[in-house]
């Protein structure tokens, strides 16, 4: 049964996926960083910054979708069917937004635009059949539509620029990252198309993810630029060239969320199916494993940090290193909010309580990006993340603790059934390997 699956083991799963597309990143950093000049590739990271936007948003029709599914108890193809009604709209509108800024840009930025746009509606396209497949817990399927897009993507502005004769531009490799996402979108329509036999409109589910989403999706988004917001204050003080050494730095740090998201998203199916004392409980012990299994990658990367940057990116991206080192202790503590969203989220079905904690620590990064990016650089910028990172999470746990009648110890103290945790892990693992 699902409910019996070791949080560790759950997240073993997860993560395995979760580092595909690790991979995947990597290799489309490492691969425009070498074949882009530094200020081409600090455009191309803008423009990622927007679709990134977009694309964090509209996991909310995938957490609306998701919760459809697995706490309202709504048929997958029924809650997909209406659910994919809403993302044509919204995915409609991006491509139109998209028609309309380039219409009064010229050059580069009026491909990029164009770009943005087609790329934005693919990822709308995907967000519903993904929810769809989180809610059912079936993670694998789930997992593949996470990695395709950004893997077809990375192929596409492979052949693009082996290919192309001239300049590597940041508008062809946004041209050809939004052919990827609809490459993905057209292999994860035939995947989950046979689900949506029989389905038909309904306004009811319809509104239901509409309203869920746009919580969801204002939290999700309010989060990403609570990380990814001061890259456009690096861009006025620093230029193109201090958002390239910047979002390297980002890069790297965020990649050790991939750990916690992957603990999280092994719960957030029993999340809508528990009771909420029983949630709370399944969230700390997910939150206690994050801190180990964080703290132990924060350290070793805080270490190897210079051999990094001299190792992937070279002398010119110096000064990633130090970036990197002061955003790691904010990392590990924002760790947290993954499990803390998902609780919100799928158990109490608020997710607007995310989004106070982000835009709090929104808030509190950007007025201190203005203040320290002047004096201190890409330096300024990773510590005014770092401060908002751990004072925003603080005070989602002080009202998570509060709201649930829990104590310091109950979140962070390791018990009997945390060590179980790893002990039913080596023993699937063993097993597995038998």
């Amino acid at each position: 049964m699902a409910g019996s699956m070791s949080i560790a083991f759950g997240g073993i799963v997860a993560f395995f996926f979760r580092g595909v597309n690790l991979v995947v990143a990597l290799g489309t950093v490492l691969f425009c960083t070498h074949q882009m000049t530094r200020e081409h590739y600090g455009s191309f990271v803008l423009g990622l910054t927007i679709i990134g936007v977009v694309n964090a948003a509209s996991g909310g029709l995938t957490a609306a979708t998701a919760y459809q599914v697995a706490n309202q108890r709504r048929a997958p193809a029924l809650a997909m069917f209406n659910g994919g009604v809403l993302s044509i709209s919204l995915g409609a509108v991006a491509v139109l937004t998209g028609l309309f800024i380039s219409s009064v840009l010229t050059g580069e930025a009026h491909r990029e635009s164009l770009a943005i746009g087609a790329a934005c509606a693919a990822i709308i396209s995907n967000s519903v059949v993904a929810g769809t497949f989180l809610g059912r817990d079936s993670l694998v399927r789930y997992n593949f539509a996470l990695v395709c897009p950004p893997a077809f993507s990375l192929v596409a502005i492979v052949i693009a620029f082996l290919v192309n004769s001239g300049p590597n531009t940041p508008s062809l490799a946004l041209e050809m990252y939004a052919v990827g996402q609809w490459l993905a979108v057209a292999v994860m329509a035939l995947s989950g198309g046979v689900l949506l036999r029989g389905s038909s409109i309904d306004s009811g589910i319809i509104k239901a993810v509409a309203r869920f989403a746009a919580l969801a999706g204002v939290a999700s988004g309010i989060s990403y630029l609570n990380y990814r917001a001061d890259v456009f204050v690096v861009k006025h003080f620093e230029g193109e060239s201090g958002v390239a050494v910047y979002s390297l730095a980002v890069y790297l740090a965020e990649s050790v969320w991939q750990v916690s998201g992957s603990l999280a998203l092994a719960a957030y199916a029993r999340l809508g199916s528990l009771s909420r004392p029983e949630a709370a409980h399944l969230t700390t012990r997910v939150m206690r494993h994050t801190v180990v299994l964080l703290g132990c990658i924060c350290v070793a990367l805080c270490v190897v940090a210079g051999g990094l940057q001299d190792y992937l990116f070279g002398a010119e991206y110096d000064g990633m290193a130090s970036a990197l080192r002061f955003l790691l202790p904010g990392v590990l503590l924002y760790g947290l909010a993954q499990s803390f969203s998902g609780f919100y989220t799928y158990q109490r079905g608020m997710p607007w309580v995310s989004s106070v904690v982000a835009g709090a620590g929104l808030v509190i990064d950007i007025s201190l990006a203005f203040v320290l990016i002047p004096r201190m650089g890409v330096n300024g910028a990773a510590l005014a993340s770092a401060v908002a990172y751990s004072t925003a999470i603080t005070a989602g746990l002080i009202v998570f603790a509060r709201s649930e009648h829990l104590s310091p110890s109950q979140l962070f103290r390791f018990g009997k059934q945390d060590i179980q945790d790893y002990r039913a892990l080596i023993t699937r693992l063993r097993a597995l390997h038998g």
